[in-house]
């Protein structure tokens, strides 16, 4: 028998950025297990796209009481609802309700950053009431454990994946020759640069440059992303790097265009404190190159050991420059590390996660 999954979302299909993203994999690993998923998402728009068989997503509905009121009518095309997901905490008083009127089972993901800032007192209960937890990292659990009681069993972790398109591959020189990067090497950034997300790290890699370009006259550090913080970011480089042909911005690179860029690059770069994976790590480190990644929220997931790179302190200047050093040294990242996050892993995790849901009862209508 089908298992009905009614998926309420920020965004999926349509919209850009790692959550995105992670709901996409996430529905496309689910109906290869025989699920059908129904997705109404606050942002985004699947028109003109080709989804996935057993994938439908409802136009986008950013309103709170038009979303509540939208829901009803999914609810009654997709049912009978076996499956509440929530793909964001601070939609889960929402989600627990909706799983309380249709009896269905109610699984929460959790990413990140919202674990730790949105410590309402309504969003903690409707935690707790749900069936299953997941998050993208060991560190998402365990500050979710130590917020909400939940038995541990119930939080379990269910990493990102990275997609195929991310493999080892000779760099473009033509890329290279208009971009204008010159021998060299190539420092690699990849992220939104927004004023909500400013420990990345860019700054501190911005500071390192004068000591790096010391030894490595050539040394350029490339930024793709774009976002509200742009301007004041480019004008930090200025101030920190010493030179402005140091630090490149790339503006917003498309997805497609992702893996022939890192793979142009010599070492890929983000010291950040507070990411709750870091899709990026894996997709540069699937490409080849060896990361360096920062201390702090769940990027020790994301860089495993020291195949695939280093976590520093990102406000630790000497262990940035000399991770970057030392790296830079090292050569290329052995693939059989980038393997357990690949598709067919990911897919069975998350088979393996539903088959654990599903054999718990469905709850009475009505009840918490």
């Amino acid at each position: 028998m089908t298992t009905r999954i009614l998926a309420l979302v920020t965004d999926a299909y349509g919209m850009r950025g790692g959550i995105a993203r992670y709901n996409r994999d996430l529905f496309e690993a689910l109906v290869s297990h025989g699920a059908e998923v129904f997705v109404l998402p606050r942002h985004g728009s699947a028109e003109g796209l080709s989804l996935p068989a057993g994938i439908q997503q409802f136009p986008a509905v950013l309103d709170r009481l038009r979303f509540c009121l939208a829901s009803l009518g999914v609810i009654w095309r997709c049912w009978p609802v076996d499956v509440v997901f929530c793909g964001h905490v601070f939609m889960a008083p929402f989600a627990r309700l909706v799983a309380r009127l249709t009896g269905a089972r109610y699984w929460l993901q959790a990413h990140g950053a919202e674990v730790w800032t949105d410590r309402r007192d309504m969003v903690r209960r409707a935690i707790e009431a749900a069936d299953m937890v997941s998050t993208v990292s060991r560190a998402t659990r365990r500050l979710l454990l130590d917020w909400v009681d939940l038995a541990p069993d119930r939080v379990r972790v269910l990493p990102n994946t990275v997609d195929d398109r991310f493999t080892p591959g000779p760099p473009s020189e033509a890329t290279r020759a208009r971009l204008q990067l010159g021998s060299g090497p190539v420092l690699l950034t990849v992220g939104r640069i927004s004023s909500t997300e400013r420990y990345k790290g860019h700054e501190q890699i911005f500071a390192a440059l004068p000591i790096l370009r010391q030894r490595f006259p050539d040394l350029v550090h490339v930024v793709a992303g774009d976002g509200d913080d742009r301007a004041r970011l480019e004008q930090r480089a200025a101030e920190l790097a010493g030179d402005r042909d140091a630090v490149r911005f790339l503006g917003y690179v498309p997805d497609n265009d992702l893996p022939d860029l890192y793979r142009l690059a010599d070492l890929f770069v983000m010291p950040s404190s507070d990411e709750g994976f870091g899709i990026v790590y894996l997709e540069a480190a699937a490409c080849g190159l060896r990361v360096v990644g920062g201390a702090g929220g769940g990027s020790r997931d994301a860089i495993p050991d020291g195949r695939v790179g280093v976590v520093v302190d990102p406000n630790d200047q000497a262990a940035l420059v000399d991770a970057i050093q030392r790296l830079l040294r090292q050569g290329k990242v052995d693939p059989a590390a980038i393997e357990p996050y690949r598709r067919p892993h990911f897919a069975a995790a998350a088979g393996r996660l539903l088959a654990r849901l599903l054999a718990q009862p469905r709850r009475m209508r009505g009840a918490a």
